[in-house]
């Protein structure tokens, strides 16, 4: 019977063990050091973009987004300065996990405001980029992208791939 015992509690211990590793294995690698400023770059030159997506001042985050980001560690919004798409993308980096939630509410709020006040008539080659729009959370980080999706596929890449330890 002790030997039972035993072995459920070794048995019991090791299961804990492989529950406790594998819970952390969700933010392990993941770089908690990197600059907005960085991984921005780093995402512009994915998209192979030449200046045609600019920063935005820090008064179209609470004017268009409807957001305060004064709370943020760090953050730039690009948007399409020439030519004619839509073209955007934001990254953000929350002062702490306990902000990541709301962040990424802020984040899928004002691109829901996009889609709630998109005029069908303008431009309609371009909706499908806004429709497919997405929020993708990587540690503290938070990045939303408003592109085709093949541009899209290579931000996030670019994005994960500089927050990879």
């Amino acid at each position: 019977m002790k030997t039972v015992k035993n072995t459920i509690s070794i048995i019991c211990a090791i299961l804990l063990f492989s529950l406790l590793a594998a819970c952390n294995g969700k933010t392990a690698g993941i770089r908690d050091d990197v600059e907005v400023s960085d991984l921005s770059a780093s995402v512009a030159a994915a998209l192979n973009e030449k200046d045609t997506l600019v920063s935005v001042p820090e008064t179209f985050f609470s004017g268009a987004m409807k957001m305060d980001v004064s709370d943020y560690e760090g953050f730039d919004v690009k948007i399409n300065s020439h030519g004619v798409n839509i073209d955007e993308y934001g990254i953000f980096k929350a002062a702490d996990s306990s902000q990541v939630a709301s962040l990424e509410q802020a984040l899928n709020d004002y691109l829901k405001l996009r889609k709630d006040t998109w005029m069908v008539e303008y431009m309609p080659e371009e909706y499908p980029k806004l429709e497919n729009a997405e929020v993708k959370i990587v540690g503290n980080y938070a990045m939303y992208a408003i592109l085709s999706d093949d541009s899209k596929k290579a931000a996030f890449d670019a994005f994960e791939k500089s927050l990879t330890a």
